[in-house]
């Protein structure tokens, strides 16, 4: 910080931001507003993030695709920084590290960079030749878990330089919950046993292995259980994949057509219904080269809300998973996974309580208490 400001001056430039959807967009969301209370807060962000910026901040809009963003986000951020004096710059993902490498160099900037698992490891090779080196340029990275972190330690970034702050949750009032009654009626789902997948349909979320593999042992368990799909295939995202197809595919020779019902992409208030009226929800990561969940926070999404997560133990996912909040299931082991599933319906040892007692320790407060102090270590260095 610079002598005789009170607050810090800060530019954010990302591209996952609301309105764009996704965990990534919602955890810089509240990164900004967490920076806002205690900085001047500049964003560079996708077009209509004005929307969903801090009413504080000063905002501007870049066309949110790619090289849209890289030249035109570049070129405003060089603009702001010519008119303002910065103490700190940060990144939204590794898409901004470039840009950031050149405020930098232009402007001597101290630099931060969130980091997310795909973003390290994405198998494109003009990303990983011109994106890695500007990130391990940056003077912090944030990491989102500590399979995030061995990921850019194993890319050469410094460990020195790498934090790990996992993504937070609202804890909300249960008094002001929808009824579970009304979503459960509304989507014709009472009196059923509910599995929750929540996600871009992507390859790695595993849906449509989990129907093929895992699906057919816990309906025949639980006739009367119904998986619950929220979520759509990504149109924004570093990796698209014809994993709808697979699904299509999976639903048509499982014969569980009427076992699954598909929501898409829903509004905030439509989510938290599900996540409290879902019995368990699944996280049937698969390995995909180029590929990873990052940490796999609708664990702690939906353990906010009281409700268990089952997941295979792959990426950064084991951090948002505990013995109070769902299990861990040894990768591919299908078999293990639906008993999982089927002994969570019954569980007494999980509970509501013991889930929303595991979010508690991510909530937003904590994750911008502990963001605070690690930006103004690295503003004073």
């Amino acid at each position: 910080m610079k002598e005789g400001e009170t607050k810090p001056r800060i530019l954010m430039v990302t591209r996952n931001f609301p309105p764009l959807t996704g965990g990534m967009e919602r955890l810089m969301q509240h990164t900004a507003e967490g920076i806002s209370c205690y900085a001047d807060l500049t964003i560079i962000g996708p077009t209509g993030c004005r929307a969903y910026a801090p009413p504080k901040s000063t905002v501007h809009e870049v066309p949110f695709g790619l090289l849209p963003f890289l030249t035109i986000g570049s070129m405003i951020a060089a603009r702001t920084c010519l008119r303002k004096n910065f103490d700190l710059a940060i990144g939204g993902s590794g898409l901004a590290a470039p840009t950031l490498w050149i405020l930098k160099g232009l402007f001597k900037l101290r630099t931060a960079v969130f980091i997310h698992g795909l973003d390290i490891v994405v198998n494109n090779f003009i990303y990983q030749r011109a994106f890695i080196p500007a990130v391990r340029a940056a003077d912090l990275l944030i990491a989102n878990s500590q399979s995030t972190k061995a990921l850019a330690i194993e890319r050469g970034v410094a460990e020195r330089k790498i934090t790990v702050i996992h993504p937070g949750t609202t804890l909300p009032e249960l008094s002001s919950l929808p009824p579970d009654a009304d979503f459960c009626s509304r989507h014709r789902i009472q009196d059923k046993r509910v599995v929750l997948f929540t996600g871009r349909i992507t390859r790695r979320k595993g849906l449509s292995q989990f129907i093929t593999r895992s699906l057919p042992a816990i309906v025949q368990a639980h006739p009367d259980t119904v998986l619950l799909v929220v979520g759509d295939s990504p149109d924004q995202s570093l990796n698209r994949n014809g994993e709808t197809e697979h699904v299509n595919k999976a639903l048509e020779e499982s014969g569980l057509g009427k076992n699954v019902l598909f929501l898409g992409k829903v509004g905030d208030r439509e989510l938290t219904a599900a996540y409290a009226a879902a019995d368990v929800q699944v996280l049937p990561l698969v390995e995909v080269p180029g590929d990873i969940e990052g940490f796999g926070m609708v664990a702690i999404e939906a353990a906010a809300l009281g409700t268990p997560t089952v997941a295979f133990s792959l990426g950064g996912v084991t951090d948002a998973i505990s013995p109070g909040n769902g299990r861990l299931v040894p990768e591919g082991r299908y078999d293990l996974f639906s008993s999982a599933v089927c002994e969570l319906f019954n569980d007494s040892t999980i509970t509501a309580e013991s889930c929303r007692k595991h979010a508690s320790d991510f909530s937003w407060k904590i994750v911008s208490a502990r963001l605070k102090e690690v930006l103004a270590q690295t503003m004073d260095d």
